[in-house]
C-alpha cells in the first residue's frame, strides 16, 4: 500500500490519536443523556398501567423499538452513504436530542408524558449510530467500549451528585443546570460533523452485532450503573456504591487505554466473570453483591472490544442499520420489562434469571475480536501508546469528580452519637403513607413534594411503603436514602418484592429492636413483608411502630388473613403499638375485623373506649391504616386520598389532638404534583434493579 506526500504530511502533523477523545466524549455524553431518559421513561411508562399491564407493554416495546426509526430520519436525512453514518449524522440527532431535552425539562402533565417517550426513542436512535460511527474504524472497538464505559460512570457520577434523584424532575434551578450540561456535553464533540478532521474521519462500516449495545444499556441501567440498586442490594450508603461503580468503569476504561492485544483465554475469562458478577449482584446481598457489580463494570472493557468487533463487516444499507437501531431500542427495554411483568403475572422461574439471561447474551456476543474490515495496521493507529500519555485518560476524571462531590450528601447513617436517644415531646406523632415509589398521577417522580408534606405534618416517625430504591419504574432513585438526608431524620428499609421495593420507616430519634417480618406469600404475586421499630418517647415509654404492605388483588383476604396472623404472632400487641400500612382493604371486611380483635379498634366504631382507636385514612375506598393502641398521648395520622390515588396526609399538618377527635377526610381528587396510592399496581414486583431474594431476610434490614 503506497501513500501520496499529502498524508504523510498530514500524518505527521496529527497526534497519534487525533480525534480519538473527541469521538470518545461524544459517545459518552449519548450515554449518560441515553440513560437518564431510560430512567425517565419509568416512571413515564407506569402512567400506561391505568390501562392494563398489556397496554403498558405494547407501550414500552413500540418507544423503544421506534429508534430504528429514528436511525432511519437521521440516515436519511443527512444523505448518509450505504446505512454508515456520518460524524454530521451523530451531531444533528445530537441536537436534536439537546431541544427534545431541554424542553422536557419545562414540560409537565400529558405533553411531559409523549415528549418524554420521544426523547427516549431518540436517544436509543442517536446511540445506535454513535456506536457505528465510533466504533467502524480501526481501533474503533476499543475507542466505542471506552465511550460506554465512561458514559456509565458519569451517569453514575451524576446520580451520586444528585442523591438518585434525576435533574428531568426538578423544576429548580438546579435542575435546569444539570439539565442544560446532560444536553449540550455531546455538542462539545461538534468537531466531529467535519470530515477534514480527526475527529470526523469517516467510518468504514457498521459492527455486526450492534444489536447488542442495547443489552448492555439495559443491563447497565438495571445493574451495573444503578448505584441505588448495589445500595439496597449490599447495604453499603449510597454514596460509596456509587463511587465504587465509577472506580470500577474507571478501571474498565484504563484497560481500554492499554496497548494490549488480549489473547483467548482473557476474552472468555471476561465472559464468564461478567455474567458471574450479574448473578453475584442479583443473587446474593452484601460484599458478595458489591463484588458482583464491580465485576461486572471491569470485566465489560473486554467483552465489549469482542462485542463491536467482527470477523467481517455487517451488510450495508439504511435499512438494516435502521433494523439494528430498532433492536439496540429493544434490548434496552426488553430485559427491564420482562424482569417487571413477573410482578404483575409470574414468569415460570425467578425474575432474577432475566438480567442473567441476559449478560450470557452480551458474554456470547463478545467473543469475537476482530475489528470490522481489515485488521489495523499498528503503525497508522495508536495502539502502541502507553495509557499514560493518551490524552482520552483525562476522560476518566469528570465521573470520578462528580461521585466524589455528591459522596458525602449521598452517604445516611441509620444511627450514631447525633441521633438522639428519645423523641423530644412526651407526645408522639405518627404519620403512614404509601408513596407508589415516588410516583404521580401524571408520571412524575415527586420527591420534594413527599419531603414538604411530610414537614408540614412535623411527625416523629412516619411510616412508609412502596419505598423502592433503584427500580426504573420508580426513576432509578433510592427513596429510603434521599429522604433521610432532606428530612434529616434517621431510616430503616425493609425489603419486601425485592431488596429494591418494600418498607420503610424515618424517625427524628433512635429505632430500637428492629425487625423485618416476611410474610405468608399465599396466592401472590409478590413477597411482602413488615417492618417494626422501638421508638421511646422523651418521658421514657416505648412505643412499637409498624410499617405493612399486604397483597393488593381483591380476591386474596385468605392471604391478607394469613399475612396479618402471622404479623400478630411476630409483633403481639402487648403494649403502646401503631401499625400503619396498606391493607388493601375496606371498612367491615374480615381484615380490619381481624385486627380490631387484636386490640386495634376502629374509629367510630370504639369511639368510647380511651386509649384504643383504628384511624382509617383516606375516602370512600381507604386501603392505607393506622391501627393504634396507646396507653398516652398518641397522634396518628395517615396519608391517601383513596384507593386508587394518594394525595398529601389528611388534613395538613397533624395537631396534638386526642386519638378520638375527628380527623378531616381529605377529597377524592388528588394534587397533579402528590404521589398517587394505586395498591393494584404493587403487581409491579421489581423494575431495573433486581435479584431479590423469594424472601426478605428477617435479620436484614436492608441499611442505606
Amino acid at each position: 500500500m503506497t501513500h501520496s506526500t499529502d498524508d504523510r504530511a498530514t500524518a505527521t502533523t496529527r497526534p497519534p490519536d487525533d480525534g480519538n477523545p473527541t469521538r470518545v466524549w461524544l459517545l459518552a455524553a449519548l450515554v449518560a443523556a441515553t440513560l437518564e431518559l431510560v430512567r425517565a421513561s419509568g416512571p413515564l411508562l407506569d402512567h400506561a398501567f391505568a390501562s392494563g399491564v398489556v397496554t403498558a407493554g405494547v407501550t414500552s416495546l413500540v418507544t423503544y423499538a421506534a429508534a430504528g426509526v429514528v436511525v432511519a430520519v437521521l440516515l436519511l436525512a443527512t444523505r448518509a452513504q450505504a446505512g454508515v453514518p456520518s460524524g454530521r449524522t451523530v451531531v444533528v440527532g445530537a441536537a436534536v436530542l439537546a431541544a427534545l431535552r431541554l424542553v422536557l425539562q419545562a414540560l409537565d402533565g400529558d405533553a411531559r408524558y409523549w415528549l418524554g417517550l420521544v426523547a427516549v426513542a431518540w436517544a436509543c436512535g442517536v446511540l445506535a449510530l454513535t456506536v457505528t460511527f465510533v466504533a467502524g474504524r480501526a481501533a474503533g472497538p476499543r475507542q466505542a467500549a471506552l465511550g460506554l464505559l465512561l458514559g456509565s460512570g458519569l451517569s453514575v457520577g451524576l446520580q451520586v451528585l444528585l442523591g438518585t434523584w434525576d435533574a428531568v424532575w426538578r423544576s429548580s434551578w438546579a435542575g435546569w443546570a444539570v439539565a442544560l450540561v446532560v444536553a449540550l456535553a455531546p455538542l462539545a464533540a461538534f468537531r466531529v460533523a467535519r470530515p477534514g478532521t480527526g475527529a470526523g474521519e469517516p467510518a468504514t462500516s457498521r459492527p455486526r452485532r450492534l444489536w447488542a449495545v442495547g443489552l448492555f444499556v439495559g443491563l447497565a441501567v438495571m445493574v451495573g450503573a444503578n448505584p441505588a440498586f448495589l445500595a439496597a442490594q449490599s447495604g453499603v450508603a449510597l454514596g460509596w456504591a456509587g463511587l465504587a461503580i465509577v472506580l470500577a468503569t474507571g478501571v474498565g476504561g484504563w484497560l481500554l487505554l492499554r496497548p494490549d492485544r488480549w489473547p483467548g483465554v482473557v476474552r472468555v475469562g471476561a465472559a464468564g466473570l461478567l455474567v458471574g458478577g450479574v448473578a453475584a449482584a442479583v443473587y446474593a446481598t452484601g460484599w458478595v453483591a458489591l463484588v458482583g457489580v464491580v465485576a461486572l463494570d471491569v470485566t465489560a472493557a473486554v467483552v465489549l472490544v469482542g462485542m463491536l468487533s467482527v470477523r467481517r463487516p455487517a451488510p450495508r444499507g439504511t435499512w438494516r442499520t435502521a433494523g439494528a437501531g430498532a433492536l439496540v431500542g429493544l434490548g434496552v427495554i426488553v430485559p427491564v420489562l420482562a424482569y417487571m411483568v413477573d410482578y404483575d403475572v409470574p414468569l415460570p422461574v425467578d425474575n432474577a434469571v432475566v438480567p442473567v439471561l441476559a449478560a450470557l447474551v452480551v458474554a456470547l456476543s463478545g467473543l469475537h475480536h476482530r475489528a470490522p474490515g481489515e485488521e489495523p495496521d499498528a503503525s497508522a493507529t495508536d495502539e502502541r501508546q502507553p495509557a499514560r500519555v493518551r490524552s482520552a485518560r483525562l476522560l476518566l476524571v469528570p465521573a470520578a469528580a462528580l461521585a466524589l462531590v455528591g459522596l458525602a450528601p449521598s452517604t445516611t447513617s441509620t444511627d450514631g452519637t447525633d441521633v438522639p436517644d428519645r423523641t423530644t415531646d412526651d407526645a408522639l406523632v405518627v404519620l403512614g403513607w404509601n408513596l407508589h415509589y415516588g410516583v404521580s398521577p401524571l408520571g412524575g417522580v415527586e420527591l420534594e413534594t413527599i419531603a414538604t408534606t411530610i414537614e408540614a405534618a412535623d411527625p416523629d416517625v412516619v411510616l412508609l411503603q412502596e419505598v423502592e430504591r433503584g427500580w426504573v419504574l420508580g426513576g432509578g432513585t433510592d427513596m429510603a436514602t434521599w429522604l433521610a438526608h432532606r428530612l434529616d431524620m434517621t431510616v430503616e428499609f425493609a425489603p419486601a418484592a425485592d431488596r429494591q421495593f418494600g418498607n420503610a420507616i424515618l424517625s427524628r430519634s433512635a429505632l430500637t429492636d428492629v425487625a423485618v417480618h416476611p410474610l405468608p406469600y399465599g396466592a401472590g404475586p409478590q413477597d411482602r413483608s413488615a417492618l417494626s421499630a422501638t421508638v421511646t418517647t422523651a418521658a421514657g415509654t416505648p412505643v412499637r411502630v409498624t410499617s405493612v404492605h399486604l397483597q393488593h388483588r381483591e380476591e386474596n383476604t385468605p392471604t391478607r388473613l394469613d399475612q396479618l396472623a402471622a404479623l400478630a404472632e411476630a409483633e403481639p400487641v402487648t403494649g403502646p403499638s401503631v401499625l400503619a400500612g396498606d391493607l388493601n382493604a375496606e371498612p367491615g371486611w374480615p381484615e380490619i375485623t381481624l385486627l380490631e380483635g387484636r386490640g386495634l379498634g376502629e374509629r367510630g366504631r370504639r369511639r368510647g373506649r380511651p386509649g384504643r382507636a383504628h384511624v382509617a385514612v383516606g375516602g370512600a375506598h381507604a386501603a392505607d391504616r393506622l391501627g393504634v393502641r396507646s396507653a398516652g398521648d398518641v397522634h396518628a395520622r395517615g396519608g391517601g386520598v383513596g384507593r386508587d390515588r394518594l394525595g398529601p396526609p389528611a388534613g395538613g399538618r397533624a395537631r396534638r389532638a386526642p386519638l378520638t377527635a375527628p380527623q378531616p377526610t381529605p377529597g377524592r381528587r388528588a394534587s397533579a404534583a402528590a404521589p398517587r396510592q394505586r395498591p393494584d399496581v404493587s403487581r409491579w414486583r421489581g423494575g431495573a434493579a433486581c435479584g431479590r431474594p423469594r424472601r426478605a431476610s428477617p435479620t436484614s434490614t436492608g441499611r442505606p
